[in-house]
């Protein structure tokens, strides 16, 4: 055999073993999603915290990043600590998961919601006494006592399953505020008035402190990374820039 003969065939051998191994061009990790848009959502659809992961995989190159989508709360935890994923979004305690959980990463923004044609002040949790008001099921027992005693004292409160029910009481004028998350009650509203409703009719008050939750990992070494690059995706920009474009893709402005 010749020599340029045996340099191909080498070449060959080390190509095909590059092709089918592809810990050699990336060690491929697979996430578990959640199934609540516009924060998580099937596959090729606007997805607010699938963007901030894809943000901060883009630090880390040699990852291959495979998605489940879809996964309910508990399925999340379960998977991973089953090991059917290596990382699952949504984590809020150390104490769900057989592993190791991030930095905070994703920031739910529970807020009031009210037609901007009231012009309610709205400055705090106790203003709510003083409205009617809708919200998700189980608010009263996740929002704290001050919110309870609040609705408890307000002219009508109702807890709705479906968050599209919230967005047409409040378009219909028959209740004075929502309260929710702002990306979910925005997409909600879109939804329901397949696009004919104007975001920026509704005013948006921060009263409720923001609740975070962390991705979780089977190893640490792959929260360890996801650390690192979530720090340099925040620096550079990145990171408030996702969460400004799906406000801006819902149609809501901030004054």
């Amino acid at each position: 055999m010749t020599k340029r003969c045996a340099y191909s065939i080498k070449c060959f051998l080390i190509l095909f073993i590059i092709l089918r191994n592809p810990v050699a061009q990336g060690e491929e990790i697979v996430i578990g999603l959640g199934n609540f848009a516009p924060l998580f959502s099937t596959p090729n659809s606007p997805a607010l915290f699938k963007d901030l992961i894809d943000g901060v995989y883009q630090y880390i190159p040699n990852r291959k990043i495979t998605y489940r989508y879809m996964l309910s709360n508990a399925r999340l935890v379960m998977d991973l600590n089953v090991h059917k994923v290596d990382g699952s979004a949504n984590i809020f305690t150390s104490d769900e998961v057989n592993g190791c959980i991030t930095q905070p990463v994703f920031s739910y923004s529970d807020v009031a919601i009210s037609k901007k044609a009231h012009h309610f002040q709205i400055s705090s949790v106790e203003s709510l006494s003083e409205l009617s008001v809708v919200s998700y099921q189980r608010a009263t027992k996740l929002l704290g006592t001050t919110y309870k005693k609040a609705v408890n004292n307000s002219l009508f409160y109702k807890e709705v399953s479906n968050p599209e029910d919230q967005a047409k009481l409040l378009a219909a004028g028959l209740v004075d505020v929502s309260i929710g998350d702002k990306y979910i009650f925005l997409q909600s509203l879109r939804s329901w008035s397949k696009g004919k409703a104007d975001a920026n009719d509704y005013v948006i008050h921060d009263i409720f402190k923001p609740v975070a939750s962390s991705m979780g990992f089977i190893q640490q070494k792959h929260c360890d990374e996801f650390d690192q690059a979530l720090v340099k995706f925040k620096q550079d920009g990145g990171y408030q820039a996702v969460y400004d474009k799906h406000l801006k893709r819902l149609g809501y402005i901030p004054e």
